[in-house]
């Protein structure tokens, strides 16, 4: 029996075998994908090869047998058999829902739901104990597919490629593409043990603390260079995760998605009648290449993400602290600097770090009363400037810590922070919260409550500088359970937030974009793309981040520094095609400086509509770091849009093949002066800048 899915160009099948059990036999988007021959009783025989089901849902369970270090072989995953299934619609597109028994008494029920027009297919699943003795969990996969490059001409190795996304603080989103040979997946049989064709070697990259993308994005992407298909997913979760990729029983790769496990110190136990719901997973196939992935990721994207004003109308925030006040605020200078954002056209104000406490502002944080030194005449005086300008008006909060120098953390018992081994975990001057006590989360929101109560705020940038470790060792299984646990407490409060405010916008930070994922990104408005300071290493960032958010999630600084023309028109070209997050030293820029940023913000007005709506688009492929040509863009139906920005050289050349239409028309839409030029010649775009450091924004009609 089979069970498949044919959805947006996708062809998904699992088979049931006859000892009825359960394998994903198929994921791919080329017509040429062979099938492979039903399994008998015991497994076929390929000459010495003996082949086992093909792995859709890894599990692992202490104190049986477990794979060397691989999560393709745990005791569990190659046993699932049959129960039932159903495929219904639903008005996203359908919902499969698997049941699935093991041998030892673990049932599965794994849930598959596709997207009608979309790519992608989000999984996850829920395991039951129904014996009656305890278990205990070391791993379960989020979704798992063995099958990359399967039936091909040539060595898997030969033809696939991987792209492994680094995310490093203040350089973020920088991609670097991989063969499989390179990260040890070379596929040298040993005939002796008779497994010509899998190995213990595996290739992965994960998180283990609350920053989950400090390292890396919890996005995965493979290519097959002989079949021309590209499979792309994402694993939903703010804290540990991993994604793995291995040589499986066939030829091909195989690739695990999952959420904490036993690498991040993740045990769960199950009484009987228990269960466990992993954190959820998106994985999709299409012909192409990361252009087409990430199209369909950012479809995917908006989909699952919380409506909200924010996301359609893409108001234009000024923030004041990059290369601005950097936490030093006061009354005289917020309505300073409140003056030029709302002259430039900015419809949100946000009051960053620093304004509830004379001294410096880190770590003082967790008590969130004004600062009577910093604003004499109260803070609601600063509030109610704003909106006489015509601005709504935020401010900034690190509502997940406390500091070490706040009186408040005196006061309170050790069960509201992080412990580990009998102490308050205090990470660069902070204690932790845990967000597992619900005294905390009534904490966090009565602080809600009351700015907004009091000064009427609209806006909060939630921001998360430091980290827990792998979690509390208080209260759990384990420390990787306390923290998933934690998140899982972080996201009830978000939504009882927006429960009881739902106009609120909130933007995630974490110093820049260091849990930039869809765990938290399924509920903010936007996101902080970086906490990068200098606009031209900025640059290597806006032409990539929108690979990991959706473009008017991602805010950008646009935060100009110097009084020159080309470097604020460079500084607007980088955040124009995402969310321009407007900062810098305004009060010391002249009219000129702050006619040219005027137009640009006046610009990305007339185009937000689009931003909204398209999908973002990479002729150079993924940007790479002292590249000295970069360029990314959005395209929609008949038209696209393109930032081109060179570094020290004054010429670019960019090929928009990848646009698989005729261009029939460009220009340069921002600045409008003419001081750039450019020609066509075949399907490549070929720029002159005035200057070797430049940028520029292009209307592409097609």
């Amino acid at each position: 029996m089979k069970i498949e899915l044919h959805e947006s160009g996708m062809r998904i099948a699992f088979r049931v075998n006859e000892d009825q059990t359960v394998e994903l036999v198929d994921f791919s988007a080329a017509a040429d994908t062979a099938d492979l021959k039903p399994l008998g009783p015991n497994g076929a025989a390929d000459g010495k090869r003996v082949i086992a089901p093909r792995q859709f849902l890894a599990v692992n369970v202490t104190g049986e047998n477990a794979y060397t270090v691989k999560h393709d072989g745990g005791s569990v995953s190659k046993k699932w058999h049959y129960g039932s299934h159903t495929l219904t619609d639903n008005a996203q597109g359908k919902l499969l829902c698997l049941k699935v028994d093991a041998p030892n008494g673990l049932r599965a029920d794994y849930f598959m739901q596709t997207y009608t027009g979309i790519p992608v297919v989000r999984t996850w699943a829920t395991v039951t104990n129904t014996s009656s003795e305890a278990m205990g969990l070391e791993y379960v996969s989020s979704f798992m597919y063995d099958g990359i490059g399967k039936n091909r001409k040539s060595k898997t190795y030969d033809h696939v490629k991987f792209l492994l996304p680094h995310n490093g603080w203040a350089n973020e989103a920088q991609w670097q593409t991989v063969d499989a040979v390179d990260v040890g997946l070379s596929h040298m049989p040993s005939e002796g043990y008779y497994l010509p064709d899998s190995g213990n070697n595996r290739f992965h990259y994960g998180s283990r603390s609350s920053w989950s993308t400090s390292e890396h994005l919890p996005i995965c992407a493979a290519k097959d260079e002989e079949s021309g298909e590209i499979w792309y997913g994402q694993v939903e979760h703010s804290g540990a995760w991993e994604i793995e990729y291995g040589m499986g029983d066939g030829k091909e790769l195989y690739i695990c998605m999952m959420g904490p496990n036993e690498d991040a110190d993740w045990w769960k136990q199950l009484d009987p009648g228990e269960s466990f719901t992993t954190v959820p997973a998106a994985f999709g196939v299409a012909l192409g290449n990361e252009n087409e992935a990430f199209a369909a990721l950012t479809r995917y994207r908006r989909i699952i993400r919380r409506p909200n004003e924010d996301d359609d109308k893409c108001f234009v925030v000024f923030n004041d602290y990059m290369n601005c006040l950097f936490g030093d605020p006061t009354e005289e200078k917020e309505k300073q600097i409140i003056d030029l954002a709302a002259s430039l056209g900015c419809e949100y104000y946000c009051l960053d770090c620093g304004w509830y406490d004379a001294g410096p502002w880190w770590n003082r944080v967790g008590e969130w009363k004004e600062s009577p030194e910093r604003f004499p005449n109260g803070l609601k005086t600063v509030f109610d400037y704003c909106r006489s300008k015509g601005m709504r008006m935020g401010m900034w909060l690190e509502i997940e810590v406390m500091g070490t120098a706040c009186e408040l953390t005196n006061r309170l018992p050790d069960s509201w922070f992080v412990c580990n081994h009998g102490k308050r975990r205090i990470e660069n001057s902070r204690y932790l919260l845990d967000f597992r006590n619900p005294e905390v989360r009534k904490y966090c929101s009565d602080v809600v409550d009351r700015l907004v109560e009091d000064y009427g705020c609209e806006y909060f940038k939630i921001d998360y500088n430091v980290v827990t470790g792998v979690g509390s060792d208080v209260n759990c299984d384990s420390r990787g359970d306390a923290m998933l646990e934690h998140y899982r407490g972080v996201y009830e409060w978000i939504r009882e937030v927006y429960a009881k405010h739902p106009n609120l916008v909130i933007e995630n930070c974490g110093s820049g974009a260091q849990r930039m994922d869809y765990g938290m990104l399924a509920l903010h408005s936007l996101q902080s793309t970086s906490d990068q300071t200098d606009y031209v290493s900025n640059a290597y960032i806006a032409a990539n981040v929108a690979s990991a958010v959706t473009p008017e999630q991602g805010g950008m600084w646009v935060y100009p520094y110097e009084d020159e023309r080309e470097h604020v028109i460079f500084n607007m070209v980088n955040g124009i095609l995402l969310r321009p997050y407007i900062s810098g030293i305004v009060w010391k820029m002249s009219e000129a400086s702050m006619e040219i940023l005027r137009e640009g913000i006046a610009k990305y007005k007339d185009i937000r509509g689009d931003v909204k709506q398209m999908v973002p688009f990479f002729p150079r492929g993924m940007n790479r770091v002292n590249d000295k040509e970069l360029a990314y863009g959005l395209r929609g139906e008949g038209k696209a849009y393109l930032s081109v920005f060179t570094i020290d050289k004054g010429t670019a050349e960019i090929d928009l093949a990848c646009l698989k239409q005729p261009v029939k028309d460009v220009k340069v839409i921002y600045p409008s002066t003419g001081d750039c030029t450019f020609e066509m010649e075949g399907t490549k775009l070929k720029v002159t800048f005035p200057a070797k450091t430049a940028a520029r924004l292009f209307e592409i009609t097609l």
